[in-house]
């Protein structure tokens, strides 16, 4: 309560009209009110109430207070209303952010079936660069967030959630079926920033069937998945993305995933959050929702399953 409990049992003792009605009212004792009574009036300086037998009366300054303490709880009582509805929507806000890429179809569908069981929740949503997100993660900026890798860092949780397949793209009318590794470092390529997890992964596997992540053709970068999709559309160039995030464009023949033989590229999503912070109740019933799911099973209803 903002005001004060000995003014609120100056209030109260002043509308009862004695000191054990509104004990009784207050579901207190008469000798307590009596002590907020007096102690108030200390504080103050002046003398609130004229006892008379079991009855009381304002003096002056009593009746003056009850005038302004009166409209100050009515004040008081607009404040933890407006605050209370307030900060009922902070407590149900979460704050996410993940890499361009992870989260171009997971998070929406996950934040869409979440939203069934928590009607009321409401998001904040960024993408951020890895230094970024483990800064705001760690200064408690955010609450949760999703990257196509595991992040190493002593204050933060990681962990496993669902696969997914990344995949070399092209215009669906003018992509040839595959290239061989050679082939590959002259296609002219179209990177994804803000995807850390992409770039760790073909640091990991190009060497593996022969090429360095340095000895591709990256001519452009995009900032942005549905531009980055575009220019491959256009036939500026290819495009390494998650399967996941071009299903809608290849099932409709926008888009052509270009096999590489002796090119497997799989990685394991994770979510990530601090370790020894007290998550707010929203916050936690949305880790363990992310957590509990049957990855395999959602991205299977939505058509997303195997290549």
């Amino acid at each position: 309560m903002i005001l004060d409990k000995k003014m609120r049992v100056f209030l109260a003792t002043a509308e009862a009209g004695s000191f054990s009605r509104a004990a009784r009212q207050l579901s207190l004792s008469q000798s307590v009110v009596s002590f907020h009574i007096k102690a108030l009036e200390q504080e103050l300086g002046v003398s609130l109430f004229r006892r008379q037998g079991r009855s009381i009366s304002f003096t002056a300054e009593g009746k003056l207070l009850f005038e302004k303490g009166r409209a100050l709880a009515t004040e008081a009582r607009r404040v933890e209303d407006a605050f209370s509805v307030q900060s009922e929507r902070i407590a149900q806000r979460i704050y996410l952010a993940g890499d361009a890429l992870t989260c171009a179809f997971t998070i929406p569908w996950t934040l869409a079936a979440f939203r069934a069981d928590y009607p009321d929740v409401r998001f904040t949503y960024e993408h951020l660069d890895e230094g970024e997100l483990i800064n705001r993660l760690v200064s408690g900026d955010l609450d949760v967030a999703l990257v196509g890798h595991p992040i190493a860092h002593r204050k933060l949780a990681t962990t496993p959630c669902f696969e997914d397949k990344i995949v070399l793209v092209g215009p669906a009318d003018s992509a040839p079926d595959s290239v061989t590794i050679d082939q590959l470092r002259e296609t002219p390529i179209i990177w994804a920033t803000n995807d850390r997890g992409l770039e760790l992964l073909l640091s990991k596997k190009l060497p593996e069937a022969g090429l360095q992540l340095k000895d591709l053709n990256v001519f452009m970068e995009v900032d942005g998945l549905p531009l980055l999709k575009t220019f491959v559309r256009a036939d500026v160039g290819m495009a390494f993305l998650p399967f996941l995030s071009v299903m809608d464009e290849v099932r409709f023949g926008l888009l052509k995933v270009v096999d590489v033989p002796g090119l497997k590229l799989e990685r394991t999503n994770h979510l990530v959050h601090l370790k020894e912070r007290t998550l707010r109740p929203i916050v936690t019933a949305l880790v363990e929702f992310v957590e509990n799911r049957d990855w395999k099973a959602v991205l299977e209803a939505q058509g997303r399953g195997e290549l």
